[in-house]
């Protein structure tokens, strides 16, 4: 017995060095073919740059965005906070000092402040910029005012229905925004946290940013598709095409605001575990709702019948993508061909001036976009995307 189960060992073990022989470096090899039609970073920094430049000359005179305007304009509120996050990927890994010495300049500029409402996650995510410049300069004020509205927030202990309905309050937002009743409030609001917590070491933050978008995920995660509702009105509602409404760049917020919470999470972590599963079960959902054309349509089950490459929800469904990969969560063989193709509808949206086009303005719905619409959170998610594909290429 004992030589018929060495003999088996040593089938088993020739077996495995011959598929490492053979197979293995054929996947290397798809790879590296796969990667032969993504551009250099080299090209990919440069349009990176080129877009921000175009967009941070007009970040306090934007007439090209029509609706919200005056949003859109306005430091501290969640279409800049959008737009710096991107902006501080693109400032670690240029030489240009321009990037990093502008967010500091509208940073002091502003003195450091959050967005106007205190409790609301459309004005936190300001934050996560505030606290990156505080990694890097040590600047005392920009971390003063995250923890204060933190520790704010936590005290007040809000407890409000997730029920998004009919009305808003006196600082005009509906009440269940006391809470992360919609999903874009999972990229705005819990990376600040989670990173609060990691430099400061207080546990606090983390276990209430844990408590909330878990609840979140809960209320809003459809657990037939496993993707989230924009907000509690749609879970009924149909789209044009009959279809449920699972908004692009809803979904967007929402994956990218895990790969966010991630970023501020040690392997060893109690909450990684949650956070990496929740991950890969968006992924495998993700992944498999991307055209043929590379783009995601805006509204996620539509597919093909939905024929504008919004680039929004692309972007952000890119960069998480990307993202995986260059962190080991995902198989480069698998998941590269989508990155790839998602890369080439952002690239082609790019105009020969820098404008970032096809991005569909302020909404909370599919709607309606075209090539020249163009938005500071857009252009945001763009950044990330570009950041994540330019680690891939130079870790390659």
């Amino acid at each position: 017995m004992n030589a018929y189960l060495s003999a088996i060992n040593q089938f088993i073990g020739k077996t495995m060095v011959l598929f490492a022989i053979v197979f293995l470096p054929q996947a290397s090899l798809y790879a590296k073919e796969m990667r032969s039609d993504l551009p250099t970073k080299t090209h990919v920094m440069a349009q990176m740059e080129k877009v921000a430049n175009w967009q941070v000359a007009r970040t306090q005179h934007m007439t090209h965005v029509g609706r919200a305007r005056k949003g859109s304009e306005t430091y501290g509120r969640w279409i800049q906070g959008a737009f710096y996050k991107g902006l501080t990927k693109l400032a670690e890994r240029s030489s240009n000092p321009f990037y990093e010495t502008w967010i500091g300049y509208e940073g002091k500029a502003h003195n450091w402040k959050m967005g106007k409402v205190k409790y609301f996650a459309d004005d936190h995510v300001i934050g996560q910029t505030n606290l990156w410049y505080y990694r890097r300069h040590k600047n005392e004020q920009a971390l003063a005012s995250v923890k204060e509205t933190f520790d704010w927030l936590i005290d007040q202990a809000p407890d409000n229905s997730l029920e998004f309905v009919a009305g808003r309050n006196e600082d005009n937002v509906h009440n269940c925004q006391w809470r992360w009743c919609w999903a874009d409030a999972l990229f705005m609001a819990p990376p600040v946290l989670f990173e609060l917590s990691a430099i400061t070491g207080d546990p606090k933050y983390a276990d209430y940013a844990h408590k909330e978008f878990q609840a979140t995920i809960d209320y809003l995660q459809d657990p037939k598709t496993k993707l989230l509702f924009r907000d509690s009105r749609y879970f009924e509602k149909k789209g044009k095409f009959g279809e449920q409404v699972f908004w692009s760049r809803g979904m967007g917020w929402v994956y990218a605001g895990v790969v966010h919470v991630l970023e501020n999470l040690p392997h060893n972590h109690q909450y990684r575990s949650y956070y990496e599963s929740l991950y890969q079960e968006l992924t495998s959902v993700i992944v498999k709702l991307q055209k043929q054309d590379g783009a995601w349509p805006m509204s996620l089950l539509a597919g093909e019948k939905y024929v504008e490459p919004e680039t929004s929800g692309t972007a952000f469904f890119t960069y998480g993508l990307a993202w995986g990969i260059n962190n080991q969560l995902l198989d480069e063989t698998t998941y590269l061909p989508s990155v790839i193709k998602g890369w080439q509808v952002l690239s082609a949206a790019v105009h020969p001036d820098g404008r970032f086009g096809w991005v569909q303005g302020v909404n909370e719905k599919p709607d309606v976009v075209n090539k020249d619409d163009s938005q500071l959170f857009g252009v945001g998610a763009y950044l990330l995307a570009g950041s994540a594909v330019y680690d891939l290429l130079e870790k390659n």
